[in-house]
């Protein structure tokens, strides 16, 4: 199996190409890092085989669906199964991460409006405290730095 410190130059562009763009065709990957088509898909494969690359996503624009307002929402809880179930139920969460400091979490939530986020906010009461941080704007959308 591959190490991550085995992977090379040729393996990094690739993987910068397909973050870009997850539907690049092979053909164009091949040209931009200068190698056959075959040898591009082969390391395509064994990048997913190895669990580097783990899915390929559509990215969908939040202003467009309604959910143009987002907030990060430090919580402090002592609940945290109920609190982690009760966000994987709840729609207005994108994401949810264990941190460290005085809050156990960060929840990245996404609403119509910020009348529908205090809602959401006022739904996690049963389970702690929170602290809003509203988003005015996202200067660098998701992305791994190599």
């Amino acid at each position: 199996m591959k190490n991550y410190s085995d992977l090379d130059v040729v393996d990094y562009k690739i993987m910068e190409i397909l973050q870009k763009n997850a539907r690049t065709p092979i053909s164009k990957i091949s040209q931009k890092v200068a190698m056959s088509q075959p040898s591009v898909k082969e390391r395509i494969s064994k990048l997913e085989e190895q669990k580097i690359i783990l899915s390929y996503n559509t990215v969908l624009n939040p202003d467009k669906l309604d959910k143009g307002v987002t907030a990060f929402i430090l919580f402090k809880t002592e609940k945290c199964q109920s609190f982690i179930e009760f966000c994987k139920d709840s729609k207005e969460v994108s994401e949810l991460h264990r941190i460290s400091g005085d809050f156990n979490y960060l929840i990245k939530v996404q609403t119509i409006s910020i009348e529908t986020l205090a809602d959401f906010q006022d739904s996690l009461t049963e389970y702690g405290s929170s602290k809003s941080l509203i988003s005015m704007k996202n200067h660098i959308e998701s992305r791994l730095v190599f």
